[in-house]
C-alpha cells in the first residue's frame, strides 16, 4: 500500500501526519501514524511489511487498526506503478475506492460515436486502457464527439435517443 496520490504528506513535529490535497487537507495525530509515514514512504510497503516493521514498538493491535481507518478513509490504496497510480489518485480524490471504480468501469458498456471529429479511436483506446466495455451495440452509455455542441445532428440524436428512452451526451 502507498499514501493515494491525490495527497502530498507532510509529517509535522512532534507527532503528526498533514495529507494534503488540492481541495482539502487531513491531520493524523499520533507517534503511531508518524511512524506509518514514515514506513509507508514515498515507495509504499505492504502491510505486512509495516506490522514486521512497527511491531517491535507499537501493539499489532494499534496497528492493524490504524492501517484499517487509513485503508476505510482513502488516505492509502494499493501500490500500483505509473500510470495506474494516477487513475488511482483521481478515483481517490472523488472518495471512490479504485478498485469499486474498475469494477463500474467493467461493468459499463460504452459505445463511442463521432460526427466528422477525430479522437474516436483514441478515446476508445483510453477508455478500454481503463478498463471500459467498449461495445457496438446495447451500450449503456453513448458518447457523441463533436466539434461543435450546436451540431443539427446532435438534435437529431437527441429527439432519436428521447423517443428511445437512452441518454444523449455529446463532449
Amino acid at each position: 500500500m502507498r499514501f493515494a496520490p491525490n495527497f502530498t504528506v507532510y509529517l509535522l513535529p512532534p507527532d503528526s501526519v498533514c495529507l494534503y490535497s488540492e481541495t482539502r487537507k487531513f491531520f493524523l495525530h499520533g507517534e503511531l501514524y508518524c511512524a506509518l509515514a514514515r514506513a509507508i514512504g514515498k515507495n509504499g510497503k505492504s502491510a505486512a511489511a509495516l506490522m514486521r516493521e512497527l511491531q517491535p514498538k507499537f501493539p499489532a493491535d494499534k496497528i492493524e487498526e490504524a492501517i484499517r481507518r487509513m485503508i476505510d478513509r482513502h488516505y492509502v490504496v494499493p501500490a500500483k506503478e505509473g500510470s495506474a497510480a494516477s487513475v488511482s489518485g483521481y478515483w481517490a480524490s472523488l472518495g471512490l475506492p479504485p478498485e469499486e471504480a474498475e469494477k463500474n468501469l467493467r461493468a459499463c458498456r460504452v459505445r463511442i460515436e463521432a460526427i466528422e471529429v477525430d479522437g474516436a479511436r483514441e478515446l476508445t483506446a483510453a477508455l478500454r486502457d481503463l478498463g471500459a466495455t467498449i461495445v457496438t451495440r446495447s451500450p449503456d452509455l453513448t458518447i457523441t464527439l463533436a466539434n461543435d455542441y450546436l451540431e443539427r445532428r446532435l438534435a437529431e440524436l437527441n429527439k432519436e435517443r428521447v423517443s428511445e428512452k437512452t441518454l444523449v451526451q455529446a463532449r
